[in-house]
């Protein structure tokens, strides 16, 4: 999906809306589009475990990245941002 890292660098300055909202909307856009790439390759590689480390790996990666980030925001669209 774009918001994982390292796509994701383009998510917190792609907030342009007057409102919070806007990052939600945009983040939410990408995670469903995330979770149907994963689901459709999921057949292919299900059984292998380099996907799952793959997939895994880059959670925890942008998980962290994200967390790291949002904690040091002091605007509430850019916190918003990095943490979804």
């Amino acid at each position: 999906k774009s918001a994982q890292f390292p796509f994701s660098i383009w998510l917190p300055d792609a907030m342009e809306a007057p409102t919070p909202i806007s990052a939600y909307l945009h983040s939410a856009t990408m995670v469903k589009a995330g979770i149907y790439l994963v689901a459709r390759f999921t057949p292919i590689f299900g059984g292998s475990t380099e996907w799952f480390w793959l997939v895994s790996g880059a959670g925890i990666v942008t998980l962290l990245y994200g967390s790291i980030n949002a904690v040091q925001q002091k605007d509430l669209k850019a916190l918003l941002a990095y943490s979804t």
